[in-house]
């Protein structure tokens, strides 16, 4: 685990892999074109998820969990994602749908 900035990340990616140690996983990564903000958006919000309160501003507050708070999934960092083979399909069809170029590559624990 050489080079990771944050230990916090590394343990989290130790502690997933570890639980799931002879089980498949894989890792996948996107791309979106920084002159696509709609696409970027519509993403980080179904990835890390969204607050909206009142029309006002004020009033009750609505939180939409995001794909990272499922289990069998952890962000490893920018646009890369260690997940099981469940949550690499729903997060592959989801970029699929919003025509993101994408890629994945299975991982064994040993």
């Amino acid at each position: 685990m050489r080079g990771m900035f944050s230990y916090a990340i590394r343990d989290r990616l130790l502690r997933f892999a570890s639980q799931h140690r002879g089980a498949p996983l894989e890792l996948v990564s996107y791309d979106v074109s920084g002159h696509d903000n709609r696409t970027a958006v519509a993403i980080c919000h179904f990835l890390f998820g969204h607050v909206t309160r009142g029309s006002n501003g004020h009033g009750k507050e609505y939180r939409y969990p995001g794909f990272v708070e499922r289990e069998g999934v952890v962000w490893v960092g920018q646009s890369v994602f260690l997940v099981t083979p469940l949550r690499s399909e729903e997060l592959r069809t989801f970029l699929a749908s919003k025509v993101v170029a994408h890629g994945r590559v299975h991982i064994r624990t040993t």
